[in-house]
């Protein structure tokens, strides 16, 4: 009887150490996020992309890029994420508060071809560039996503020299 007290007890003090631990689905983010900062890309909570100025809570992953000189940009965010905004020349795509300049077409269609499914904004404003990601997938699509960031502040450069 005593030896299944010791065993209780010890279980007891053992469970909490067990939820501590990580499951696999966070294991896999931090490691996107790791990965994703190794080539320079930065992560931060964000909300909704078509979230209007009185919604403030914080729900989606945003990885993204400085601009290398600080510009004066006019911020654009293009989105699937709702049915809010108006409608985009680009398939299933909507625009919020403003509307990207015909310069970044080009540059856009290319990147919406590429990117994954999981991807539902690209957001333009003056402290740089980056894609809204649900983080499924696997390695491939956060290079993926790095690729699609780099070409897109890259063309932001080009425009707002």
């Amino acid at each position: 009887m005593s030896w299944l007290l010791i065993i209780f007890c010890l279980a007891v003090a053992v469970s909490p150490l067990l939820w501590m631990k990580s499951s696999p689905r966070q294991q896999q983010i931090t490691k996107f996020r790791n990965v994703a900062r190794e080539l320079g890309i930065n992560t931060n909570l964000y909300k909704r992309p078509e979230a209007r100025e009185s919604e403030t809570r914080l729900q989606c992953m945003y990885y993204w890029l400085p601009w290398c000189d600080r510009k004066k940009v006019q911020p654009w965010i293009l989105h699937r994420f709702s049915n809010r905004g108006w409608q985009s020349e680009f398939q299933n795509w909507r625009w919020v508060d403003n509307k990207a300049t015909a310069s970044w077409s080009t540059i856009i269609d290319d990147t919406l071809n590429t990117l994954p499914s999981g991807v539902t904004a690209i957001i333009v404003n003056s402290a740089g560039v980056g894609l809204i990601w649900d983080e499924r997938g696997d390695l491939s699509v956060v290079h993926q996503i790095c690729e699609s960031v780099i070409q897109l502040r890259e063309k932001g450069e080009e425009i707002y020299l």
